[in-house]
């Protein structure tokens, strides 16, 4: 019997490393070959010999010097054929029919030199972490856990919700669909209808009916501006989803449209909707703003009510809205993802998601620390015991988001299993020993644990002042 346990997988390796064991026992001890070997290190031998006592040891020293950093910075010309996996271990099985432990391949020598690398590793990285209680390195596995399930998950939800992806046009309307103008002029004559029986008519009803000048392109070109024509959008402010509520309720109600590059322009409507070349400067086009407004206190209810009515009416069609705010710090990139179908819905969407992913892991550390907190004594201090807690969550954090063997082992090829193996595949990884070893040991050996030092020197820190 074995003092291990192991998987089919572990089982199948053992035979084929006993196989290839004994594959290299009978090179070894094949009797031709030994007789070769041993003529041609004799041979060998005597040759030296020989050089010294001729007086060529210096010279016979550089060139088996050179002939090591030679053979060791050479690549082979000639390299054996590898079998498939499935081949091997039939050989495998044929040839070690009995079942195979590590016992029957490493000595106890070897054995005992592992487990003193086992503990090296551990010791290590309990001085690098400080993290040294069982308790604790057994939240630490959980925790990683945790944060590692969340980000094989992602992919999967992700997916479903269309994470990254582009809009489909088919499943939009036509800028001028009937259904969106019969919503929009309901609307206008319901807000109409609810404000002329108090307040009388004015200046108000034409803000909400007339056609709002950032959705003007005519006379762009004689400035020298183009606005792409159905991809205007991105070009004014009064499209943008966030800048659009400032400067579009602007706009409406000076008759003037601002830019992605926050110049803005004077439009007339007669004889001819066109965009005028008179500039009109930031302040001016508030100071505007407010005398209108002052005028008449609903001229601003109908601007901000006609304002969110036209990006109602645009946000669902074939063209949709810009992503807010790129177009006036990155226009090409913008322009890029616009013309791709990658609009304002869209970047809501993926917001959406990434908020909810990093409010999850919020949520696993909020757990992690309050069961930690229950396995703390009454002889210990609340401050102390939590910065233990800040230290398993910092470590596990790191590891579940740097760690090249977990992307090796888990996060590679997610989509290949189902979400049931996948927590099956987490579950197996952070109870065995050797992988928790082998996270363990690059930890301490790669760049990642770099990251981390700095906050782990603070929450020390803390120790070192209160105590």
């Amino acid at each position: 019997m074995s003092a291990f346990q192991y998987t089919k997988e572990e089982k199948e390796l053992n035979k084929v490393l006993k196989y290839n064991q004994k594959l290299s026992e009978n090179l070894l001890n094949e009797e031709d070959y030994k007789k070769t070997r041993n003529s041609a290190n004799e041979n060998i031998n005597s040759s030296e010999r020989l050089l010294k006592e001729l007086g060529y040891g210096k010279e016979l020293s550089n060139v088996k010097r050179n002939t090591q950093n030679t053979t060791r910075d050479s690549k082979l010309q000639h390299s054996s054929e590898l079998e498939e996996w499935e081949a091997l271990l039939q050989k495998a099985e044929k040839e070690v029919p009995e079942e195979t432990f590590l016992e029957d391949i490493l000595s106890q020598e070897e054995i005992a030199r592992v487990y003193n690398e086992l503990d090296e590793i551990n010791k290590e990285f309990s001085q690098k972490t400080s993290i040294i209680n069982k308790t604790d390195l057994s939240f630490l596995a959980v925790a990683t856990a945790l944060q590692v399930t969340k980000v094989l998950l992602f992919p999967y939800f992700a997916e479903k919700a269309k994470y990254g992806e582009s809009f489909d046009k088919t499943e939009r309307l036509i800028h001028n669909d009937k259904s969106i103008e019969k919503a929009h002029r309901e609307a206008n004559d319901s807000f109409r209808d609810k404000h002329s029986e108090t307040h009388g008519k004015g200046y108000w009803i034409n803000i909400l009916y007339q056609t709002p000048p950032y959705d003007i392109t005519k006379g762009s070109k004689d400035l020298g501006i183009n606005m792409q024509g159905k991809y205007h959008r991105m070009y004014t402010l009064g499209h943008d989803p966030i800048l659009g509520w400032l400067f579009g309720t602007a706009n409406i109600l000076t008759d003037v449209i601002t830019m992605n590059d926050f110049h803005s322009y004077r439009v007339e409507r007669k004889p001819h909707m066109r965009i005028t070349g008179e500039k009109v400067k930031m302040d001016k086009l508030f100071e505007e703003s407010y005398h209108v407004i002052k005028a008449d206190y609903l001229n601003l209810l109908a601007a901000i009510f006609a304002q969110a009515q036209h990006l109602k009416s645009d946000e669902y069609t074939k063209v949709g809205l810009p992503v807010p705010l790129l177009a006036s710090f990155n226009e090409t990139f913008a322009s890029d993802l616009y013309k791709k179908q990658y609009d304002a819905l869209c970047f809501s969407r993926d917001v959406k998601i990434v908020t909810t992913s990093y409010i999850v892991s919020i949520f696993i550390d909020m757990i992690i620390s309050s069961v930690h907190s229950l396995f703390r004594s009454e002889s210990e201090e609340q401050k102390l015991y939590s910065v233990r807690t800040r230290k398993i969550l910092l470590v596990s954090n790191t590891i579940a988001s740097t760690s090249s063997i977990l992307n090796a082992y888990i996060t590679k090829n997610p989509k290949k299993l189902d979400i049931g193996s996948l927590l099956l595949t987490v579950t197996h990884l952070f109870t065995d020993v050797r992988f928790m070893a082998k996270i363990k040991d690059e930890f301490i050996h790669n760049e990642i644990n770099k990251k981390v030092c700095q906050e782990l020197e603070e929450t020390d820190k803390i120790f070192r002042e209160y105590l």
